[in-house]
């Protein structure tokens, strides 16, 4: 067994799952931000809705560049990772 490709390896998968989740803490985000301005607009007069659209911030562009950056700052960090090990020398005593 290569000891550098599976710690490589098993540290790409984590930072994924990390990265994965953060990903949908943002949808979590999203759906909970639409449904409070949907109450919004239910329980306020139409001549405002103009209003609360102005102030939504969490547009469907903003969450897309949210989610690149989180998959920007992922890859990055696999990336990171990956040359960093290259500077050790890698291996496992199995017990």
């Amino acid at each position: 067994m290569d000891a550098k490709k599976y710690l490589n390896s098993r540290s790409e998968k984590e930072v994924s799952r990390l990265f994965k989740a953060m990903l949908k803490m943002l949808e979590d985000m999203k759906m909970d931000h639409d449904f409070h301005y949907q109450k919004l607009y239910k329980n306020i007069p139409e001549d405002y809705h103009a209003i609360i659209d102005t102030a939504d911030h969490f547009t469907p562009d903003k969450v897309n560049w949210i989610r690149k950056r989180i998959l920007d700052a992922g890859n990055e960090s696999i990336r990171n990772l990956c040359e960093e090990v290259d500077n050790y020398t890698v291996s496992f005593v199995f017990k």
